[in-house]
């Protein structure tokens, strides 16, 4: 027979199972059993007597939940609910525009998508809405009825507030704005005649046949985020583009009391040009922009690596800059010199030299066959095209010549072009400013800046980032609005991946997304107390890595998983 006995040892009491029987003829302790201390007894109780849960639900918690969060910190969400009233019932235009640009984020797709993935994220529990709410017709029905165009454009509006609210939490810094342009193909029909955005250009992607929308961005060189964005005709070039945008720039900094003289805008060498440099200086606006090669001063050109300054910030990096005329008056000339950027050059170089070289001697054996028959235009148009990437025409010398009414290709590598190319050319660029007073390492550090717009656009068309295709829409308005989401997505992620480089230094945007999207909420079903009464539901999170423990504390992912036991 078994019984509980306690036991006193030291002051504390300890509890058995034993079993006791007689043992001739006398009661005697068989076997006992250690249960431990009342408190471990209490706790085997509970575990033996806590009820099973009847099912599992995965949530995607960390990703979305961290971009919520970042649109309530920068004050986001309230902005545009400011703008766009809630209605008496439902989500507000606020919530469809922030659920697009989390979703572009999260799991690019059509806007079809977007109510099933809706339904597996926190987000569908922290607003409350059911997912039939997002289908495809209700972003539709949402998005016409946002203003584009003409004097009350809220578009614009919103792109002024969102730059104030963020000056007013010292979030965009007054010294650097990097500016740059890109153009995303689509797939609008060439008889749509109701678009005017989507016209056929040359494409940064090779789709010259698609129509393609271009899309010029001004990136707060601080912190990252998206102050200004225009999206106009895919036939304008980057150089027809910019004096339009100096005086979007320019306007939105007026409006928002920053004054002109203390930004620096950077821009790359495609929107480089005399007029552009006359338009920058009628903006009134300080600026640094890569100069194209040929139209650098040649004594700057000339300089050898040796000659330039070492930059103490930033390794690899030399520099020296030197007044010149240029465009007709006198800027800042500064010459750099990377040797991470030459040795990138260097291996795309290497690789298009030799597949220009086993294709010249593959056509130089095609046209010594006796019935070889070849026109010279033909000839000349495929070596033009072999020869067309950077350098390589320098580089190599052929010689195409009739003999009996037969075609011989005679080709070479030129090496004396090869040393002067090694010497005065590869890693180096040449950037133009007038900021007169600036040394040679604060407008490198500046320009600098510019690579993290293109970092974005990289990320845009990968998908690494945010996925801005396939793009579905096909009216003016309805691409504009899509722009806006996308663009606001973008400032979204930059902010989480600052704040995540105070708790985890090095971390790029691609792992920190990898990160968040392995954090996950389980929301567990258990049975109803008694015969009657609602089945019970608990939220538990995934087991974190050291990674995702310290990005979830910094971006405030605790506060949202704290739904009790229902």
């Amino acid at each position: 027979m078994a019984s509980l006995v306690a036991k006193k040892k030291a002051n504390q009491i300890y509890y058995y199972v034993v079993d006791s029987a007689r043992v001739d003829g006398k009661p005697r302790i068989v076997h006992q059993t250690y249960l431990g201390t009342a408190e471990r007894v209490a706790a085997l109780i509970k575990d033996r007597t806590a009820p099973v849960p009847l099912s599992a639900t995965s949530l995607d918690f960390g990703l979305p939940g961290a971009l919520w969060r970042a649109a309530q910190d920068l004050g986001v969400f309230d902005l545009l609910l400011s703008l766009w009233p809630a209605p008496r019932s439902g989500p507000a235009p606020a919530h469809y525009l922030l659920l697009a640009a989390i979703h572009r984020i999260c799991q690019p797709g059509p806007k079809t998508e977007v109510a099933d993935w809706y339904s597996r994220t926190i987000l569908a529990s922290l607003w409350g809405f059911p997912a039939e709410r997002f289908t495809s017709q209700a972003f539709w029905d949402c998005f016409d009825r946002i203003r584009t165009g003409g004097g009350d454009d809220e578009l614009d509006q919103a792109q002024t507030r969102l730059l104030g609210a963020w000056k007013d939490r010292h979030l965009v810094g007054r010294r650097l704005l990097a500016y740059d342009t890109t153009n995303f193909h689509t797939y609008v029909a060439s008889t749509n005649s109701r678009n005017q955005l989507a016209q056929r250009g040359h494409n940064k992607q090779g789709r010259h046949n698609l129509r393609q929308v271009g899309l010029s961005y001004v990136l707060d060189g601080d912190n990252g985020l998206g102050l200004c964005h225009h999206v106009y005709p895919g036939n304008v070039t980057d150089a027809d583009e910019l004096p339009a945008a100096l005086d979007r720039i320019g306007a939105l900094l007026d409006r928002n009391q920053i004054g002109r003289d203390t930004v620096t805008l950077v821009l790359d060498k495609g929107s480089a040009a005399l007029a552009n440099t006359l338009e920058l200086e009628r903006a009134g606006v300080g600026w640094i922009s890569a100069l194209p090669w040929n139209q650098a001063p040649v004594p700057l050109r000339a300089r050898d690596a040796e000659q330039l300054s070492p930059c103490g910030g930033l390794p690899g990096i030399r520099a020296a800059a030197e007044q010149h005329l240029v465009h007709g008056q006198h800027y800042l000339c500064v010459v750099k010199y990377s040797s991470s950027f030459a040795a990138e050059q260097l291996q795309s170089l290497t690789t298009s030299l030799a597949k220009a070289m086993q294709n010249l001697r593959r056509l130089a054996l095609e046209l010594a066959r006796p019935k070889a028959r070849f026109e010279e235009r033909g000839i000349r148009n495929k070596i033009a095209r072999w020869l067309a990437p950077d350098f390589l025409a320098e580089l190599v010398r052929y010689d195409l010549q009739s003999v009996d009414r037969r075609w011989q290709l005679h080709f070479d590598f030129d090496h004396q072009a090869w040393l002067s190319l090694m010497a005065h050319r590869l890693g180096r660029t040449v950037l133009l400013t007038n900021r007169m007073d600036w040394t040679a390492e604060q407008v490198v550090t500046a320009y600098s800046g510019q690579q993290r717009i293109e970092q974005v656009f990289r990320g845009l068309k990968d998908g690494d980032w945010l996925g801005w295709g396939p793009m579905h829409h096909w009216t003016d308005s309805k691409i504009r609005i899509h722009a806006f989401y996308c663009m606001l997505g973008v400032s979204l992620l930059q902010s989480l991946h600052r704040q995540s480089q105070a708790v985890w230094p090095g971390l790029s945007v691609e792992h920190l997304l990898m990160e968040l999207d392995q954090i996950k909420q389980f929301v567990l079903l258990y049975p109803a107390q008694g015969d009657k009464g609602p089945h019970r539901t608990a939220t538990v999170l995934s087991k974190h890595t050291l990674a995702q423990q310290s990005l979830a504390e910094a971006l405030g992912l605790d506060k949202l998983n704290s739904a009790p036991r229902g």
